[in-house]
C-alpha cells in the first residue's frame, strides 16, 4: 500500500504575513542577485512567519510567470525546536534550496533539496552519533479546494484497490496565496531520518555475530561437530 507523506500542519487561516527583516534568508548571495539581471529566472528570499518551529513563507504569485529560486536556513533556535519535535538529541544545521514553478491550473511545483547535520542514537550501542542528511524534494501545491477533491479521489481509488499505484498523490495546500517552505523542509527532514539508526561499524559487527550464530545451529555445523567428536574417540 502506498504510504503518503504527512500533510502540512498549517492552519487554514494563516496569520498575516510579517514584513521581511534584515535577518530574513538571503538566497544564493550577492552573485546570484547580479546574475538575475542576465537570467530570466527570478531569485528571491522568504519571509519568516510564526507557522511552526521552522517557517519561511513565499507568495506563489511571484512564481506565476517565471521560476522562483529560494534558499532558506534555520537558526540554531529553530534547529533545537525541530530536534525536540523529531525526538533527536540535536540538529546542528538545516537548510534547503528550492525552485518553485507554475504547474498550470493554479498549481505550483516545488523541487529542490534539504540538507541537515543531525545527531541520532544508535539502536545497537545506544551511543549518540552525527550524520549528514540529504533529501531530494518534489512536491506539488494547489488550492485547498483542489486538495480536498484530490484527497477524496485518492481515498476512493484505494478503497477499490488497496495496492493501487496509478493514483497520483494529492498535492499540499496553498494557504492565503502562500507556501511555507520552512514547514516543507522540516517535513522532508523527518521523512529522511532512519527510524533505526546505527552508528558506522556497529551494524557490521552485529551482522558478523548473527552469521556466526546461524553457522553454529545449522545442520551441517552439527554434523561436523559429530564427526570431529567421533574422530577424537
Amino acid at each position: 500500500m502506498k504510504i503518503r507523506r504527512p500533510k502540512s500542519s498549517l492552519p487554514k487561516s494563516s496569520p498575516p504575513r510579517p514584513s521581511a527583516s534584515r535577518d530574513a534568508d538571503k538566497p544564493f548571495g550577492k552573485s546570484a542577485a547580479r546574475s538575475h539581471e542576465r537570467d530570466p529566472v527570478h531569485v528571491a528570499g522568504a519571509t519568516t512567519a510564526p507557522g511552526g518551529p521552522f517557517s519561511r513563507q513565499i507568495d506563489v504569485a511571484h512564481a506565476e510567470d517565471k521560476a522562483l529560486r529560494v534558499t532558506i536556513t534555520a537558526t540554531q533556535a529553530e534547529c533545537d525546536e525541530l530536534a525536540r519535535q523529531d525526538g533527536l538529541p540535536a540538529i546542528a544545521q538545516l537548510g534547503a534550496k528550492f525552485e518553485v514553478t507554475s504547474a498550470g491550473r493554479g498549481r505550483f511545483l516545488v523541487k529542490g533539496e534539504v540538507k541537515a547535520r543531525v545527531t541520532q542514537i544508535c539502536v545497537v550501542s545506544l551511543d549518540p552519533f552525527e550524520s549528514d542528511v540529504v533529501q531530494p524534494v518534489e512536491v506539488t501545491f494547489a488550492s485547498p479546494r483542489d486538495v480536498e477533491q484530490a484527497e477524496a479521489a485518492y481515498a476512493k481509488r484505494h478503497e477499490e484497490d488497496l495496492d493501487a499505484e496509478d493514483v497520483p498523490e494529492p498535492p499540499d495546500p496553498i494557504f492565503n496565496g502562500q507556501i511555507d517552505l520552512g514547514v516543507l523542509a522540516g517535513e522532508q527532514l523527518a521523512l529522511a531520518l532512519d527510524p533505526y539508526p546505527r552508528k558506522e561499524g556497529v551494524e557490521f559487527a552485529v551482522e558478523l555475530q548473527e552469521a556466526d550464530d546461524i553457522a553454529e545451529v545449522s545442520p551441517f555445523a552439527a554434523l561436523a561437530k559429530l564427526k570431529k567428536s567421533a574422530g577424537e574417540d
